[in-house]
């Protein structure tokens, strides 16, 4: 939708055999979704000067590991949201998805809803113009009929580093 935004995914190189092979369309079409449902009325990042660069990393949940507070976390699923790193031009963030969802047989609706409340995280501390009620009541509106449109499984290559 707008060149303005930059999003790569990749996984923990340990989980290479059981990343999920759901094809990048789908995150494509959840942050197009956020993108023209939240970022653009609200007016948020889209006019300012800032390029921006996500990196989502999905892993593996470990119950054992220490996990930020977010109010997306669940039993199964933690998200990690850093600052941004910011140059002249530039904002550059990592998101890290740990669930004990993320296997290659996940389907492309649950795996649309965790890259959703991954981008969702990371909006809701840089802005105080959505609540967490803003993204749970456009998460309802999601068009998963398209969602299961996109091919999947799909190899490898057609998962990860998606970028546009």
């Amino acid at each position: 939708m707008n060149e303005k935004f930059n999003i790569f995914l990749d996984f923990d190189e340990d989980i290479e055999n059981d990343f999920p092979r759901v094809s990048f369309e789908v995150t494509k079409y959840i942050w197009n979704y956020i993108e023209k449902e939240l970022l653009i009325p609200n007016k948020i990042w889209v006019n300012d000067k800032y390029k921006y660069i996500l990196s989502l990393i999905i892993d593996k949940f470990n119950p054992n590991g220490f996990y930020q507070e977010n109010i997306f976390n669940t039993d199964e699923t933690k998200f990690l949201t850093p600052k941004f790193s910011t140059s002249k031009s530039y904002k550059q963030a990592s998101l890290f998805v740990y669930s004990s969802l993320i296997g290659k047989d996940i389907k492309p609706n649950e795996f649309a809803i965790l890259i959703y409340d991954a981008f969702a995280s990371l909006i809701l501390v840089y802005t105080k113009k959505l609540t967490k009620a803003d993204f749970d009541g456009k998460k309802q509106k999601i068009d998963f009929q398209l969602i299961d449109s996109f091919l999947f499984p799909v190899t490898l290559e057609k998962a990860r580093n998606q970028i546009w």
